[in-house]
């Protein structure tokens, strides 16, 4: 009996100390989340342009097609789009077809279509609108679009993070003098939401306009964080 009772005491003391120290390891805390922005003008643009050509043969559209094609290359090679800069995104011949007679025939092909697209990034902002003119009057008669980046987005997103936890700092030692008390060390740091859609023109657009104005805008990079700081 006396045995089990001094086991019994020697648990109890064992599960004393560590609620204790249970107890010691979890100080107070203060939970911001901080935000943190940075704008560039874009140094550089994605579009992707191409050719539709149609004929009474697959042949015949696929020839007009390979001579608008090449011509739109000699323009990009005129504007110093590099090898690495360019490439064929999309190629597709499909067959035109008519409607259905008066009979209820089966539809008849009149005619096929060539679609060649190449996607380019062009690093001169100041000379797109030029690019897309001389495009257009090469025979390209698609453009599906404008991305404005930057070279070094992976930098800009760094600088966004950093001033995001700048930012959670700010409020945690904000909140903490509030309280009475100032932040001590970050025990925990995550980082929260997605990066910010940057300015774009989406949507297909038949290029027929003599002129090409063109708006780069900024580009956004914003970061968020979930930041925990003790409270001494």
């Amino acid at each position: 009996m006396t045995r089990r009772l001094a086991v019994g005491l020697l648990l109890l003391t064992a599960f004393s100390c560590h609620a204790d120290d249970m107890g010691e390891s979890a100080p107070a805390t203060i939970s911001v989340t901080g935000e943190g922005l940075v704008t560039a003008v874009p140094d550089m643009v994605t579009v992707t342009v191409g050719v539709v050509s149609q004929a009474e043969d697959a042949a015949g559209a696929l020839a007009a097609n390979n001579a608008a094609m090449e011509a739109l290359n000699d323009v990009l090679d005129d504007f110093d789009v590099a090898p690495r800069d360019r490439r064929t995104s999309h190629f597709n011949i499909s067959p035109r077809y008519e409607r259905r007679s008066k009979d209820g025939g089966a539809p008849e092909i009149s005619s096929y279509e060539v679609n060649n697209q190449v996607t380019i990034r062009y690093r001169d902002i100041g000379r797109i609108g030029s690019l897309l003119d001389a495009v257009v009057g090469s025979g390209g008669n698609r453009i599906n679009g404008l991305v404005f980046g930057n070279e070094d987005d992976a930098g800009l997103h760094d600088e966004a993070r950093k001033l995001a936890v700048a930012d959670a700092a700010r409020k945690a030692s904000l909140y903490a003098q509030a309280a009475g008390g100032k932040a001590g060390k970050i025990l925990s740091i995550s980082e929260a939401g997605a990066p910010q859609p940057r300015p774009m023109m989406r949507g297909a657009m038949m290029a027929e306009a003599a002129s090409v104005p063109i708006s780069a805008g900024e580009n956004e990079f914003r970061a968020i964080v979930n930041v925990v700081f003790e409270l001494d």
